[in-house]
Parts: structure tokens; C-alpha cells; sequence
């Protein structure tokens, strides 16, 4: 598999957590626990890294995610805003050249960063 999709990533890391958690499950032997650890971490190491999650695989939860960061590739760090229920994209705050612009990306090009701003009130 020289390419493989990010989704066929996921899977193969998806079928080897469960076939490590069918194959401890079948025994009490702590040694072969172990064995079967070192085996798995081994494998692990094999494949490629797992994906990071998109917003298309995580539900939107206003607490957690307005105004919180996002990596996109087109514009780079974002700003997400609100998630649109009918169509599943999301408003984004995008800095494109100088100017600031809301703009409408599909779920699935967004990657949180776990940064997230909040707005305050500034006294003058």
C-alpha cells in the first residue's frame, strides 16, 4: 500500500486496536500479555501516523468549539465560528492577504489545534 487514503489509515489502526484487545481478551498469561503489547506496539510503529480528527468526525459543541483554532490548507490557521446543520460546513474567521473574511469550508478540511480565543471587553 504506497499511498494509502487517510481513511484506510484510520482503519488499519481501527482493525489493529481490536484485534490486540480480542487477542489480550483470550488470555491470562501475563507474559503473553506482554508479548502481545510488544507485538502490537511493533506493528503500530509500522503503519503510518493516525490522522488527526476533522471536524467532520467531531460534533460541534459551541462551548468548545466558537472561536476556537483550526488548521486549514487553503488559508492556514482559522477561526471557526458556527457549524451550519443543513449543510455540515463551517463559518470561519480566514485571514486571506490583509484582509479578514468569513468564509463557508467544508467540515472535513478542518483540524483543530485545541487553541481557542474568547472575547473581552476592553474599558477605554
Amino acid at each position: 500500500m504506497p499511498n494509502p487514503t487517510r481513511q484506510q489509515i484510520i482503519d488499519a489502526h481501527n482493525a489493529l486496536a481490536s484485534l490486540v484487545c480480542v487477542v489480550l481478551s483470550n488470555t491470562s498469561d501475563p507474559d503473553e500479555k506482554d508479548w502481545i503489547r510488544t507485538i502490537a506496539r511493533a506493528l503500530t510503529a509500522a503503519l503510518p501516523p493516525k490522522p488527526q480528527s476533522t471536524m467532520a468526525e467531531i460534533e460541534w459543541e459551541d462551548d468548545k468549539h466558537y472561536l476556537a483554532e483550526a488548521e486549514h490548507g487553503a488559508y492556514s490557521g482559522v477561526v471557526m465560528l458556527s457549524k451550519n446543520a443543513l449543510s455540515g460546513t463551517v463559518r470561519v474567521l480566514a485571514k486571506i492577504g490583509d484582509i479578514n473574511d468569513v468564509r463557508a469550508v467544508e467540515a472535513v478540511e478542518l483540524t483543530p489545534t485545541g487553541k481557542r480565543y474568547t472575547l473581552t471587553e476592553v474599558q477605554e
